[in-house]
């Protein structure tokens, strides 16, 4: 089921993050519950792989984003923007309730995808088609409004 407003609410939180704006503590705090497979998926799977549970941190300096990490984010971010359906298998069972709900950093952990046909290359978009279309909206330079 798609949930607009907590997509939203992601894509600008990982656009702060991204470039610096927001610290990895502020981007955690500000995280939505969601029945939106793509915003629980898209936080366990990529945004949380740039949030040091350490310490407080921003995307800057020496922890500045490389051209393909800013690529990634550019890509998550815009699949966020359209209506597509989340297509991936999502995380299930146990580990899945203390991912999302306890946040339990040793026990936290990113299980394998299953491909099932979709091209990792563009997750989380399934197809390599829907990746392509989706760059022609342009959502954030007078396109798709949402």
């Amino acid at each position: 089921m798609l949930d607009r407003t907590a997509r939203n609410h992601l894509a600008e939180r990982l656009r702060h993050l991204a470039s610096g704006l927001m610290s990895n503590r502020c981007f955690e705090a500000l995280s939505q519950c969601s029945v939106d497979g793509a915003v629980s998926e898209v936080d366990l799977r990529f945004a949380w792989l740039y949030c040091d549970d350490m310490h407080e941190h921003r995307l800057a300096g020496d922890l500045a984003l490389t051209y393909g990490q800013r690529r990634d984010f550019a890509r998550v971010i815009l699949f966020l923007k359209t209506d597509l359906e989340y297509e991936w298998a999502s995380e299930r069972g146990f580990r899945a309730f203390l991912n999302s709900t306890f946040r339990l950093i040793p026990l936290r952990q990113i299980p394998p995808m299953v491909t099932a046909g979709g091209d990792l290359r563009v997750w989380p978009f399934y197809r390599k088609e829907d990746y392509l279309a989706a760059l022609k909206t342009r959502p954030y330079c007078g396109g798709l409004k949402h």
